[in-house]
């Protein structure tokens, strides 16, 4: 994907298979894999919605591709490297995934900072050392953080908004967003969605992102990946889809 067909794709995904390991670290016999033959190659730039039914694999392949699971360095390179053995890719920023574990903690530069504990938003934000001043006030503008928030005493679609500051304070080469959208009102995920935009046209940054929220995304996407059994069903770029009514509807025809 991508246009330009020179460069070096961000991500690369060779045949992938995923089963989640038994208690002696490997599948157990006769298990199904949850991610099976999946490829995919993503330049620099790209913007895509990844789509699927509850349970199709989403989620296990953000996962992988943010290092969370193990698998063979071969089938996944990110900035062509394993997101799984080269740590330093998270740790410098570079590799950023927000998803699902926000509710307990803030996992950024390869630490795990608690969210719901009796601070102040302000301390959390510019605890992070080494950020330029530019990008964190323009975050805590888009995302609309009153720095003076107490961390346990704010709801959650205010946690969420610190936590993907937190998330984007450092300039990522690749973003992986699971959900992440999912408490913030009409308004903030606009505002988020148009600088994510700017930060893949400006800057070439890969991002993929999960959701079942369509609404206003029409225009967002360079491309559209619908997965469903673990397997990639296709993957197709937006100008070849927008004959379609609208992106829901194209979207629910495959769901």
């Amino acid at each position: 994907m991508g246009d330009m067909e020179h460069q070096e794709p961000t991500i690369v995904i060779n045949g992938l298979r995923f089963t989640y390991p038994g208690i002696d670290g490997h599948p157990p016999p006769g298990s199904k894999p949850l991610i099976d033959e999946f490829s995919l190659n993503l330049n620099s730039g790209d913007r895509c919605l990844l789509v699927g039914s509850n349970g199709a694999g989403k989620t296990t392949i953000l996962k992988i591709l943010g290092g969370k699971h193990m698998v063979e360095p071969q089938m996944v390179r990110v900035l062509g490297r394993s997101a799984f053995h080269d740590t330093a890719l998270t740790s410098s920023g570079h590799l950023s995934y927000l998803g699902g574990e926000w509710r307990r903690e803030v996992a950024f530069a390869g630490f795990e900072v608690p969210i719901q504990m009796d601070i102040s938003a302000e301390k959390m934000i510019f605890g992070v050392a080494g950020i330029d001043p530019q990008r964190r006030a323009e975050l805590i503008k888009v995302l609309d953080i009153d720095l003076s928030w107490r961390m346990h005493k704010v709801s959650d679609g205010q946690r969420r908004r610190v936590q993907i500051c937190m998330g984007l304070l450092r300039p990522f080469k690749v973003l992986l967003l699971d959900e992440i959208t999912v408490d913030l009102d009409v308004l903030a995920r606009a505002d988020l969605l148009k600088f994510l935009r700017k930060e893949c046209e400006e800057r070439g940054a890969t991002i993929i992102y999960a959701t079942h929220i369509f609404d206003g995304l029409e225009e967002w996407p360079t491309h559209i990946l619908y997965v469903a059994h673990g397997k990639l069903q296709f993957a197709l770029p937006m100008a070849k889809i927008k004959e379609t009514s609208n992106l829901s509807l194209m979207v629910s025809s495959y769901v």
